[in-house]
């Protein structure tokens, strides 16, 4: 765990579109979550190769499970949202969203 102060939390453009998108709800959830996140980033397991510089968050909103990739700088003291969706083609898409940046 890190104290301190949080991390400051940037959306990377295509989890920036995807979260456009989602239900004001939603949107407030992720917020929180990102905010869990920038508290304690080292918190959620690395992902495998080819993702091991990512990290993943999981949490429910409405009895659906979601996935939050993202990766820390500690030079920046940032923690940058690849990527937040549900389980269903999660890696799949992480993977194209990976390739656009």
């Amino acid at each position: 765990m890190t104290s301190g102060e949080p991390y400051a939390v940037v959306l990377a453009p295509s989890a920036h579109r995807l979260y456009k998108k989602f239900d004001p709800a939603l949107q407030e959830r992720i917020k929180e979550e990102a905010q869990k996140i920038a508290r304690s980033p080292y918190l959620a397991s690395l992902l495998h190769a080819p993702f091991q510089e990512l990290r993943s968050h999981h949490f429910y909103f409405r009895k659906v499970e979601y996935r939050i990739a993202y990766r820390v700088s500690e030079a920046s003291r940032q923690v940058e949202i690849v990527l937040v969706k549900t389980r269903e083609r999660f890696y799949e898409i992480l993977a194209r969203s990976i390739r656009l940046q």
